[in-house]
């Protein structure tokens, strides 16, 4: 297990224990049988599958097309590459996400998301396997990695788990940031800067 997996899952049951301290996590009022497996068989395949899948592969894709191009860009200035990460993953994420609600095709791989009828980390991954597997930022951001990009791309996406966990959490962790007066300016740029 790297430093980025023991981060994020870290990060993830941080915010499960919470919930499950309060009474949220499980949701045994609202929640199924059937979410229960979506969001394990998701939960797991997503991570340990998909996206492995997608770092294996897009390096091959990427020489085979540009040869030679491993680390072409490891030399560009950790901001400057922690601002392409933000538009070529980030941005990409944000349109991909509009697209699923826009196009029916792909509402039907992303309509798991939507079909809880609760908020809770258990549904960070909670979407088609083909959603994630066809998701441009991940191919992208598979191929910046080759490019050089991944020490960077480390802490980028831990950062973005966390804001992507926290968003689907059910407790209000965000709320004192956002009206605070010392951090309700700063918030309200970050919530319009990353899209996440």
């Amino acid at each position: 297990m790297t430093t980025y997996h023991f981060c994020i899952i870290i990060i993830f049951s941080s915010f499960a224990v919470v919930e499950l301290l309060l009474g949220r996590l499980l949701n045994r009022e609202e929640s199924t049988p059937k979410d229960i497996i979506i969001e394990i068989a998701a939960g797991l395949a997503i991570p340990m599958l998909i996206v492995p899948a997608i770092l294996f592969l897009t390096p091959q894709i990427v020489e085979s097309f540009f040869p030679g191009t491993e680390n072409a860009w490891a030399g560009l200035p950790g901001i400057l590459m922690f601002g392409i990460l933000l538009v070529a993953d980030d941005l990409t994420q944000y349109w991909w996400h509009r697209l699923s609600h826009t196009l029916p095709w792909l509402y039907a791989l992303h309509r798991a998301h939507h079909s809880a009828r609760y908020m809770s980390v258990r549904i960070v991954y909670r979407n088609s396997l083909v959603y994630y597997a066809l998701m441009p930022g991940l191919w992208l951001s598979a191929a910046l990695i080759h490019l050089g990009f991944g020490p960077v791309y480390i802490g980028y996406i831990i950062a973005k788990m966390a804001v992507i966990i926290g968003a689907h959490s059910s407790v209000p962790w965000d709320a004192p940031l956002l009206t605070h007066p010392a951090t309700r300016g700063p918030m309200w740029l970050v919530q319009r800067i990353i899209s996440t």
